[in-house]
């Protein structure tokens, strides 16, 4: 009986795991091909029939189709995630931070000419008068020019609130290079989903081809007599399992690519998944020396560099500022020195006389204003300015105790993603070790269908695992970065060879 079956479905099943296992039908996913070499079994296997071979083939590289198929045109290229982030600068949300940088940068500007520029004025103005004075009449028409020259001597209150200003301007513009920041943080992470996403499609669609593969075997077997419905049905229910996986992983990455392209604001073609371990080790190893400082380095220049701490820091002394000017309002006084001249011309009309007036004013004084009681008024307004700076001093706690704390857990989780990518590559040598071995004695007869599938579900699940750790990984880093504000397209480039850098099929 085991020659029986080794007869039936030694030219079909064996082309499937030709070499190692399950390495042909995955070999392009995430395993290394020196990697794969190392692990190989040394049992030599039947060779396989030429169709088998095309088979294994075309289940071993699922892109061999896409290239014969762009043979007579260069293949589209994923859209580089650096040049998403040169455009991400002009997103609505962008534009609108940026706007409100210009209208403080103005308000400041107001304050301060308030507080110290002079102030010149011309005023105009003309009438006519009636007057009936025992019964006779008079016509006065006047026409009055002037010209008033203000110059502010002392005015501490507005001179405390134009700082203030200043205060707010570059918390502004803290603001806006934060909102900056999240939007390359949010374009970058969807970037990184949507490489996930069609990578673990990669993975369902390798699974699923082997699956086919299989389905093809049992159905052989049940036709020799020697398989039995149950292990058909059995593959069939992982098959639609698995077809139901792919069409939800290729809905996710087109959810990803539809928030790059808001982002963006331009087309946008995603990878067709991440690249091999070669191009640098998950993203992690090779990347981080020349991206990355060490966690004591990114903690210090975190303290300078970070937007929601640089921010919260203006927030204080804007708020510093308008405690400063409340106390100046409630008993300072202000001083102004002004100068005027003005010429007044008016005729008088009294009983058919007329009688012409021109006349010319100059005056210069100084000016004293001193509130003495304004009812409480006052004293509401410090108390308000007194509970602003606690609350800017309690942000600025908060703010640097985020920064602090997100900054250790995104190198805790690098570290952590690293030591996973290596225990998952051991997993996935296993799996694969104990697939050979499952297949043989399934030829054999001494174990079943399900015992075979599952242990193409381990592999599966080993590789599924090692690209969430390599998911991790690059998250880990994005974040880092953004809480550097480093986030732009000069600090990613090196990141740029972890994806594949052939692009996806967009779904129509």
């Amino acid at each position: 009986m085991p020659l029986l079956l080794m007869g039936l479905l030694g030219p079909i099943a064996l082309p499937v795991h030709a070499g190692s296992g399950l390495d042909a039908p995955l070999r392009w996913s995430l395993s290394l091909s020196s990697l794969q070499a190392r692990t190989a079994s040394p049992v030599a296997t039947p060779t396989p029939t030429p169709t088998a071979t095309a088979l294994a083939a075309a289940i071993a590289d699922p892109t061999a189709q896409a290239s014969t198929g762009a043979a007579s045109g260069q293949a589209p290229s994923a859209t580089p995630l650096p040049q998403l982030l040169q455009r991400a600068d002009h997103a609505a949300s962008n534009r609108a931070a940026d706007a409100g940088v210009q209208a403080a940068q103005a308000q400041h500007q107001q304050t301060w000419a308030n507080a110290w520029m002079p102030r010149l004025d011309a005023s105009a103005s003309s009438s006519r008068q009636q007057q009936s004075y025992n019964g006779l009449e008079s016509h006065t028409p006047a026409s009055v020019v002037s010209l008033t020259a203000t110059l502010p001597l002392w005015r501490a209150a507005d001179r405390a609130t134009a700082q203030a200003q200043e205060a707010l301007a570059e918390q502004a513009f803290w603001q806006a290079r934060g909102q900056h920041a999240a939007v390359a943080r949010e374009l970058s992470l969807a970037y990184v989903a949507g490489a996930e996403a069609a990578e673990q499609k990669r993975l369902a669609e390798a699974q699923l081809a082997l699956l086919e593969t299989q389905l093809q075997v049992n159905d052989k077997r049940l036709r020799a007599g020697v398989g039995t419905v149950l292990d058909q049905l059995e593959t069939r229910t992982r098959v639609a399992q698995t077809r139901a996986s792919i069409r939800e992983l290729a809905m996710r990455a087109r959810s990803q690519q539809l928030s790059i392209e808001r982002l963006s604001g331009q087309p946008v073609q995603l990878p067709t998944g991440l690249s091999p371990l070669g191009a640098g080790t998950a993203g992690t190893q090779e990347a981080r020396p020349g991206t990355l400082p060490s966690l004591d380095e990114a903690l210090q220049q975190a303290t300078q560099r970070n937007p929601q701490l640089q921010g919260s820091r203006a927030d204080v002394a804007a708020a510093i500022a308008t405690t400063r000017a409340r106390g100046a309002e409630s008993w300072q006084p202000t001083l102004d020195a002004s100068a005027s001249t003005s010429h007044t011309r008016q005729t008088q009309r009294f009983e058919g006389v007329s009688e012409p007036q021109r006349i010319r004013t100059q005056a210069i004084g100084v000016q004293l204003n001193w509130p003495l009681f304004t009812g409480g008024y006052q004293q509401g307004r410090s108390r308000e300015a007194a509970a602003l700076l606690s609350r800017s001093q309690a942000r600025q706690d908060d703010a640097q105790s985020l920064v602090q704390s997100g900054l250790q857990d995104a190198y805790q989780s690098l570290a952590q993603a690293q030591a996973m990518i290596a225990a998952q590559h051991e997993v996935e040598r296993t799996a694969m070790a104990t697939h050979e071995a499952l297949h043989k004695a399934f030829v054999a007869g001494t174990r079943t269908n399900i015992d075979l599938l599952n242990a193409q579900q381990q592999i599966y699940a080993a590789r599924q695992a090692l690209v969430s750790a390599r998911v991790t990984a690059l998250t880990a880093h994005i974040q880092a970065l953004a809480l550097l504000d480093q986030l732009d397209a000069a600090h990613v480039a090196p990141l740029v060879a972890q994806f594949d850098p052939r692009a996806t099929a967009t779904p129509p």
